[in-house]
């Protein structure tokens, strides 16, 4: 079984999958910061030392390799791609594998782009994914900043308002340290969370339009 083959992205990489296992796609199209990705989940019950050596030969010898937080990340250049394969136990028997593939010309042109979205004052950008799955197309972005936490909420709740989502009923959680609210529109709902912990507002921002 491989991944990567088919008519809308016959370029992109193959990467095969360890006999018996699981795959799924993650979305039917990804980006994460602008640039275009295709990402795998997969399942085996082999250990993580057959996992990493079938890998590491399927890869072949210009390959990195690091240990992070109890997980073992295998990552390449092939071409125009970028590949990673971070494997992890999820129990005594039991191992996941997060395969992905990302477009390096596409990440050059994604480097200054508009984010299309305005944020508070002094935000940084932690992460912005988007992605298309059976129809629906979601983006999620993660971001902080110091600025108060009734700051970030007006600003971000008018800026969901500009784009046709209301708030969905009372929020789930409204406390000085923490704010989670619901909202939806016309084919299209989000969900906002902030919270504040040490001088930083912490943000994370989900859209989801439906078919």
């Amino acid at each position: 079984m491989l991944l990567g083959a088919s008519s809308a992205y016959a370029a992109w990489p193959e990467i095969p999958v360890p006999a018996d296992a699981q795959a799924e796609a993650i979305g039917d199209e990804v980006r994460l910061n602008g640039i275009p990705m295709r990402m795998h989940r997969i399942l085996s019950h082999q250990s993580v030392k057959d996992i990493l050596g079938f890998y590491r030969d399927a890869l072949g010898p210009r390959l990195a390799e690091r240990n992070v937080a109890g997980s073992t990340i295998l990552s390449q250049e092939r071409g125009d791609y970028f590949i990673t394969v971070k494997v992890r136990p999820l129990s005594a028997k039991l191992n996941e594998v997060l395969v992905s593939a990302s477009d390096m010309v596409e990440a050059k042109r994604a480097a200054n782009r508009p984010l299309g979205f305005s944020l508070p004052a002094n935000s940084m950008v932690m992460s912005d994914m988007e992605s298309l799955d059976a129809g629906k197309r979601s983006r999620q972005l993660v971001v902080s900043n110091r600025q108060a936490l009734g700051t970030n909420i007006q600003v971000l709740t008018q800026e969901l308002a500009v784009r046709g989502f209301g708030p969905d009923g009372a929020p789930v959680r409204d406390t000085d340290a923490q704010y989670v609210q619901q909202f939806k529109g016309d084919g299209r709902e989000a969900q906002l969370t902030v919270v504040r912990q040490a001088g930083i507002s912490h943000i994370v921002l989900t859209t989801i339009f439906n078919p």
